[in-house]
């Protein structure tokens, strides 16, 4: 495991502190400001903040002011589920803590802080708010640490954990295979949110057939199957049909999202997530 996270670590730090696209992976969009309070609408003001609730109310136009925020609160949550243990290129846990390099070194790099969260059911471990790259490396090998077998996510009490513990409006990226039905992040859009769906190209495509015995990652249970082609239609029509109900979740509450495979440049995919 120590070398498997060494490798990870020296992957990214040369990828973000030596890499062409230098800061571009924590280039956020959005205004990084702070709520100060309401004032009389002056011509020239940009009116995109302007309050219409309190314009309606007053009968005058007023605008939000804000004060501005020189650094980020970049907050990077894992969710552990049995399904990251798996992977024809590599494991998608391991590509998990890479992201999670990635995106911590990018983020100190660019002067900002960064918070880690592993969850599953309940919380494994909250790394809080800083500017050290300490966080990334410890981070990384506690990633590649948890035994994922067994291990289940529920949102609902991911969403409830945020919700008591992230006050003010942050970047929150949520990093899982998200092959959980009914997700359901609405409760969370007051932050600026991205999702980073890890997969691999086989268990979308499921290119296998015979008599085979599988394994639930999660349950643990085993059970023989005749892999049928008809299996497998309806199988990928499973995974299609909950793949676009999570889609249209996303993009009904416009939270950013996108894939990355196993088999992926993972640097390249997450500069279009976050930049595209």
């Amino acid at each position: 495991m120590r070398e498997r996270a060494k490798e990870i670590i020296l992957r990214a730090k040369k990828s973000v502190f030596t890499g062409n696209l230098g800061n571009n992976l924590t280039s956020f969009k959005g205004d990084g400001i702070d709520f100060a309070e309401i004032r009389d609408y002056n011509f020239g003001d940009d009116v995109r903040k302007i309050n219409w609730k309190a314009t309606a109310k007053s009968g005058e136009l007023k605008l939000n002011e804000f004060n501005e925020e020189r650094e980020l609160h970049i907050v990077v949550a894992c969710m552990m589920s049995g399904t990251l243990n798996f992977g024809t290129k590599r494991l998608k846990q391991d590509l998990m803590a890479e992201i999670v390099a990635l995106l911590g070194f990018s983020a100190i790099s660019n002067s900002d802080r960064f918070e880690l969260i592993l969850f599953d059911k309940d919380i494994i471990k909250h790394f809080k708010p800083t500017k050290s790259i300490g966080i990334v490396e410890a981070g990384v090998e506690d990633i590649l640490s948890v035994d994922t077998v067994g291990r289940s996510v529920k949102y609902d009490n991911f969403v409830n954990y945020i919700l008591s513990r992230l006050k003010r409006r942050a970047i929150l990226i949520i990093v899982g295979d998200f092959l959980e039905e009914d997700i359901d992040l609405s409760f969370l859009v007051k932050h600026q949110l991205y999702c980073v769906i890890v997969r691999d190209h086989f268990e979308e495509e499921l290119n296998i057939s015979g008599e085979l015995e599988l394994i639930d990652p999660i349950t643990q249970n085993s059970i023989d199957l005749n892999i049928t082609p008809s299996l497998i239609k309806s199988y990928k029509k499973e995974i299609e049909k909950q793949d676009i109900k999570l889609k249209e979740h996303l993009l009904e509450y416009d939270i950013r999202n996108g894939k990355i495979y196993t088999d992926d440049d993972i640097y390249i995919k997450a500069v279009n997530i976050f930049k595209g």
